[in-house]
């Protein structure tokens, strides 16, 4: 379709896969008029191409991936004074190489907006704004922040054309401070679930290797990136092994994971299966976080859910959201840090009576059909909107010459074809990328990337790195 709005859908890193995942289903639904292409800092993108080249989600066929290190990665300097002073500052002109990046990705696709799923918009995402004043740029701003959290963020939300703002189920228990402000277009809840063709039961067991006949419990407890998500699923194995033996106990482990579950003998363990929302019919019952793609995954496909929210998960109100779903009666909820609640919210919750009232309230919550309004939405900005600058147009892109005056804390490394140097890693630009994302530097390309964009890309690349 030659004419198709390119759109650039950009996520911050996060500690789990809700930001990226949020876009992925804007992705899917979008109208035929529009191409997005998605630029993400979470190191869960590998999980995602890889499961969109081998065809496990026909529904983003073709969709272009680019990553982008964050202000956090694993390409930090690892000795000496400059290790040291990264330690205390790792944002050291990562700011203006992520503008950089946004603004080469934008001219290469000709993007004709920019749709960022973020809690905090970056200063080299505001600087981008200002250099591309003629492209729309959209905030996807999930409700629900820890209270009292975000002030400084809010500030800037006037410089976006416009504020979405994806629906919760638990609204009501919104104590942060987005409630009530009118500056956000409300869309319902979004889940990527309402973009894919979903398997029935027998489906869903085959295609994870469950066993057909018994009972199934999945435990999603988190990256644990952040906190101890390890103590709370033990005991809820505990509790399933003294009560119900019968049932098989399923533990997701994603690519972000910490938390070392799995060694356990009679568990199946779903390494980076993604996306789990289109088997979630496999499933009895479900011990959860309480994040915002879990709890609209899981109660969207009616699986009676005991929610164990985080206790410190930077904006995120996980305690609101599963108390918001506890009082529509749609799901258990037990803290991490109360044993006695949470043997009796899974006892309770392998009792067949309570699995049918919370299926029964779950059937009636209003669809997720967020994805597709906000897709419309972006739409009818991009649509029409003008071509960006080239490659070759506005203020040059990379760090101007007289940085080089300046204490060097960048990243010292090789690049292909030069001599090795003791401790530098090789910095690799290309559109492959890695299975899974380490210490090791890497500069990814959007497939099918132009010989300017790579010019381009080399030059924005001396920003955090030293040839």
């Amino acid at each position: 379709m030659p004419d198709r709005a390119p759109v650039l859908l950009v996520t911050s890193n996060g500690v789990g896969m809700g930001h990226l995942t949020r876009q992925l289903a804007v992705a899917a639904s979008a109208p035929r008029d529009l191409e997005p292409v998605l630029l993400s800092l979470s190191g869960a993108l590998p999980t995602v191409a890889s499961a969109v080249a081998r065809g496990a989600l026909p529904e983003l066929g073709g969709l272009r991936t680019e990553y982008c290190p964050s202000r956090r990665s694993g390409w930090l300097p690892h000795r000496g004074p400059a290790a040291a002073l990264r330690r205390r500052y790792p944002p050291y002109q990562w700011e203006p190489y992520f503008r950089d990046r946004l603004r080469a990705l934008v001219a290469e696709t000709g993007a004709r907006a920019v749709v960022f799923d973020g809690v905090v918009p970056y200063r080299g995402l505001r600087e981008a704004r200002a250099e591309l004043a003629t492209t729309p740029f959209v905030w996807m701003r999930r409700g629900m922040w820890r209270e009292g959290v975000g002030a400084d963020w809010l500030r800037h939300a006037g410089l976006f054309d416009l504020v979405l703002e994806p629906g919760d189920i638990a609204s009501e228990r919104d104590r942060g401070l987005t409630r009530g402000r009118d500056d956000a277009r409300r869309v319902a809840p979004i889940s990527i679930a309402s973009a894919l063709h979903l398997h029935d039961r027998s489906q869903a067991r085959e295609a994870l290797g469950l066993d057909p006949d018994r009972p199934a419990l999945l435990l999603t407890p988190g990256t644990g990136v952040l906190e101890d998500v390890a103590s709370p699923v033990r005991a809820a194995l505990a509790t399933v092994r003294r009560h119900q033996p019968e049932w098989q106990v399923v533990v997701t482990s994603p690519v972000l994971a910490r938390h070392g579950l799995g060694d356990e003998a009679d568990v199946v363990l779903l390494r980076d299966t993604y996306p789990l929302a289109r088997s979630l019919a496999a499933f009895d019952a479900a011990v959860s976080a309480a994040g915002y793609n879990s709890v609209h995954e899981l109660l969207g496909a009616r699986v009676p859910t005991l929610l164990v929210p985080g206790l410190a998960l930077g904006a995120d109100d996980q305690v609101g959201r599963a108390e918001g779903a506890a009082d529509l009666g749609a799901a258990l909820v037990a803290r991490p840090d109360d044993p006695a609640a949470l043997e009796g919210g899974v006892t309770q919750l392998l009792e067949e009576g309570a699995r049918r009232s919370l299926s029964r309230v779950c059937a009636g919550l209003p669809e997720h059909r967020g994805a597709a309004q906000a897709a419309s939405a972006v739409a009818a900005l991009a649509v029409g909107a003008p071509s960006p600058a080239g490659l070759g147009e506005g203020p040059p892109l990379g760090p101007p010459r007289w940085r080089a005056a300046l204490p060097d804390l960048r990243t010292p490394v090789v690049v292909p074809g030069a001599r090795p140097r003791d401790g530098a890693p090789v910095l690799h630009l290309t559109e492959d990328l890695p299975d899974r994302l380490g210490d090791e530097p890497v500069e990814h390309l959007v497939h099918g990337s132009s010989a300017g964009y790579r010019r381009a890309r080399a030059r924005v690349a001396g920003w955090v790195y030293r040839a």
